[in-house]
């Protein structure tokens, strides 16, 4: 008759080993994907809220035009020299000189350039423009939007009745510094 052998347990540790290694492998999957999930949805509210103080900062910057056009203001009666922008009363406009545009900064550089930068201007500088007031549980930007408006023409002169074709860039920024958007139109009063 055959004795049995003493059981060690050494194959009954492994199985627990395995299973447990599984199981922890499993976890961190899942806990991979929402996190993934977190951040694509984050990722897209954050380029809306950016998209929007784009559009905010366009519009504003149509307005500066309009209001240049149909007022005696000092603002576009003194332009930069090709490949500068100007300043003081002057911020935000800009003249190409090329292929270089002045607004290209504005997605190479960090968030704590564009919000140091002189180039563009802020939302609401010469029009008094404000973001549109959220919900109090609501986060937008934290960063007001720019635009700057680049001459595509020769600059209007007294005699010239037809003002020229302008270009106004904007730029939003989400809630994470770094999603910008950019947005363009050509505009002419």
């Amino acid at each position: 008759m055959l004795k049995p052998r003493p059981q060690t347990g050494a194959a009954l540790i492994a199985f627990v080993a395995m299973l447990m290694l599984l199981m922890a492998s499993i976890s961190a999957a899942i806990t991979l994907f929402l996190m993934m999930g977190r951040q694509l949805a984050s990722q897209q509210l954050d380029r809306e809220i950016a998209f929007r103080a784009a559009e905010a900062a366009l519009l504003d910057g149509e307005s500066d035009l309009v209001a240049a056009a149909h007022g005696d203001d000092d603002r576009f009666a003194v332009w930069p020299a090709p490949g500068a922008c100007g300043e003081g009363a002057q911020a935000g406009l800009c003249r190409t000189s090329g292929r270089d545009a002045a607004w290209q900064a504005w997605l190479d550089g960090s968030s704590a350039s564009i919000a140091s930068s002189n180039l563009g201007v802020a939302l609401g500088t010469f029009t008094g423009a404000q973001l549109p007031p959220l919900p109090p549980d609501v986060i937008g930007a934290t960063t007001l939007p720019r635009y700057l408006i680049e001459l595509r023409d020769d600059a209007p002169s007294p005699t010239r009745d037809a003002w020229p074709v302008f270009r106004i860039v904007a730029l939003g920024v989400g809630r994470d510094p770094s999603v910008r958007v950019v947005l363009q139109t050509e505009f002419q009063p």
